[in-house]
């Protein structure tokens, strides 16, 4: 009977964690829950018999966490969204784990450092594997809150995860000390600290009002699941220039669409000679000064003899080879077309991890960019330029990366279609975080998203425009341009990189201290 309390009493501490992990999260819930949501965990882990009780108890609250929060992905597939979800929670639960085995080894306050740098270093590795999924990188917490995170310019969102993990250790401390009037000092000053730090940086940030840009931003709201592949491309890019032409003046310099907003397989080797291009450049002779900025599926030809890449794919009965990319076209007012390649590329979907051992799974997977399988994801630019003016284009997925090169640019340009996951949290979440790329980088952000959320997000992470979902619209708005970099845009997720190196050697010494105590 004690033992069947005593475990029950484990699964409580273990479900709590998982749903104040959740409801914390941006559109679901509120984010002070963050602050305490790994003190059941913390609880169980000093009444755990073992190191194998602490891992799965631990995986059940993150496979709670990881469910309530990107539940919405089973709406694209069913089969990568529990992929996901086992493979996320076993990552946080190894985490943890090791936590777990490090304090037992050594005194308890490097072992509760080894919590921080163990999950700051998981979550780094995270961002730069075959199967990496950083939408609940705990930094991202803070994506409807930016006036609270404005030191992320400095730390990225990784300063954020510390942050969070710093205070749930500070408070489980004051939860189990008896003196807790002497103990609440330190946390509030923890908590505090970096809030009046970031409403400091608020006050004081003054935007460079030096260049404008006049841009329209397009939302075509088109069915992914229906409209895009039962109505044919010439009706859906006539409607799109429609739409546009509504709102387009002689002053307009940018013209931005979604992700695949380009219906039409856009051969690079000859992509001047493509029916969309030539429609777009009938609209540039009415408008002179516009420059284009469209999602498309493109592909590239390999010529006789030329190396072909791992991704290439073969023309069906012919000796013919190509590579298929998720792209960003720009179309300049005068000069040549230029084709940004995605680089950040969805796991199961446009690339498939470890080829030789998961190839098979890939008929599971839907096709969510316009193809299925693996596309090339090399780029040899990251910036368009517009007249001297460094236009950033980030596709989809890679918006919820900080580290993205984001060298000499003066405006960042989101291009997604997020339709896939229908009327729920994913499609909120990820407009919030581009918020928190606004800060890390100091630029506007021009978002265009198929179905929604369009709009555009000010240097301080404020939202200046913003469409409603599911509609079909477009804006106009004369955004800001800046050649700031920040100290984050130069250093990256260097605090990824530290947390890797202390975890790595706190790891030896558990081991050392282990085998020495045996």
């Amino acid at each position: 009977m004690i033992i069947f309390v005593t475990n029950m009493r484990k699964l409580f501490l273990a479900l709590l964690s998982g749903l104040l992990l959740a409801f914390s999260w941006p559109s679901i819930g509120i984010f002070p829950f963050v602050f305490f949501a790994f003190i059941p965990l913390l609880i169980l882990g000093k009444t755990a018999n073992n190191g194998k009780q602490v891992f799965w108890y631990s995986f059940l609250a993150f496979f709670i966490f990881n469910a309530i929060t990107t539940y919405w992905v089973y709406h694209a597939t069913l089969f990568g969204a529990i992929a996901a979800f086992v493979v996320n929670a076993t990552l946080m639960a190894a985490a943890f784990y090791l936590f777990h085995k490090i304090k037992l080894n050594t005194k308890n306050r490097l072992g509760y450092l080894s919590f921080i740098v163990l999950w700051i270093a998981m979550e780094y590795l995270h961002l730069n594997w075959d199967l990496s999924w950083p939408w609940l990188t705990l930094g991202n917490v803070f994506a409807n809150v930016p006036n609270l995170v404005q030191w992320y310019e400095f730390t990225g969102f990784l300063g954020g995860s510390i942050w969070v993990l710093i205070m749930n250790i500070l408070l489980f401390n004051l939860y189990i000390k008896e003196d807790k009037k002497g103990a609440i000092l330190f946390p509030m000053l923890v908590l505090l600290l970096p809030l009046f730090i970031s409403n400091h940086l608020c006050l004081d940030f003054e935007s460079d009002k030096k260049e404008n840009l006049s841009v329209l931003i397009i939302q075509p709201n088109i069915d992914p699941y229906t409209d895009k592949f039962n109505v044919g491309f010439e009706q859906q890019l006539s409607d799109f220039i429609a739409l546009a032409k509504t709102k387009l003046t002689q002053e307009t310099e940018l013209l931005i669409g979604p992700e695949t907003a380009l219906l039409e397989g856009v051969w690079e080797n000859k992509i001047e000679a493509t029916y969309s291009i030539r429609a777009f450049r009938d609209l540039q002779k009415e408008f002179p000064h516009l420059n284009i900025l469209v999602g498309a599926s493109t592909y590239k030809m390999f010529g006789h003899g030329e190396q072909k890449t791992t991704t290439a794919r073969q023309i069906r009965n012919e000796n013919i080879f190509y590579d298929a990319y998720n792209s960003a076209v720009f179309i300049p007012d005068s000069g040549e077309v230029v084709v940004y390649h995605k680089t950040k590329l969805v796991p199961g979907v446009e690339k498939m991890p470890f080829p030789e051992l998961l190839d098979p799974l890939a008929k599971l997977a839907v096709d969510l960019g316009g193809m299925s399988g693996s596309l090339g994801g090399t780029n040899t630019l990251n910036n368009f330029d517009l007249n001297g003016k460094n236009i950033r284009p980030l596709i989809c997925y890679e918006s919820i990366y900080g580290e993205m090169n984001y060298s000499n640019s003066a405006l960042i340009a989101v291009i997604t279609n997020d339709g896939w996951w229908k009327n729920t949290a994913g499609y909120k979440q990820h407009f919030e975080y581009a918020r928190l790329r606004a800060i890390e980088q100091r630029k506007t952000i021009v978002r265009s998203a198929n179905t929604g959320i369009s709009g555009v997000i000010n240097a301080k992470g404020e939202v200046l425009e913003k469409t409603k979902w599911d509609k079909k619209v477009c804006i106009s708005s004369e955004v800001s341009l800046s050649s700031k970099i920040t100290f984050y845009n130069q250093f990256g997720n260097y605090i990824g990189r530290i947390s890797v190196f202390i975890a790595a050697m706190l790891l030896i010494i558990a081991f050392v201290k282990g085998k020495v105590n045996k």
